[in-house]
């Protein structure tokens, strides 16, 4: 029997959640919530350069991350200042 778009033969819906990684998720976070006083005090005892570090680390799961975007122009045409004054 050929492979049918959307036939799933019971399985997980699409887009639902996994719910054993839901679970991971969850308590987790109540980890976290629990020992958050430790966690200040434990990243405040680290040396600045591996404090920043630290932060740095951890933002990437709060902060997306940029794309550079690379900006091509045609010699031709003329350069546009763009002046940013309030």
């Amino acid at each position: 029997m050929p492979f049918k778009e959307g036939n799933n033969l019971g399985g997980r819906k699409k887009g639902s959640k996994n719910k054993a990684t839901t679970e991971i998720r969850e308590r987790f976070k109540y980890l976290l919530e629990d020992n958050m006083d430790r966690l200040h005090q434990d990243f405040d005892e680290l040396e600045p350069k591996d404090r920043i570090k630290a932060f740095l680390d951890l933002a990437q799961y709060v902060v997306p991350k940029l794309k550079s975007t690379e900006i091509k122009q045609d010699k031709d045409q003329p350069v546009i200042t763009i002046d940013f004054t309030e």
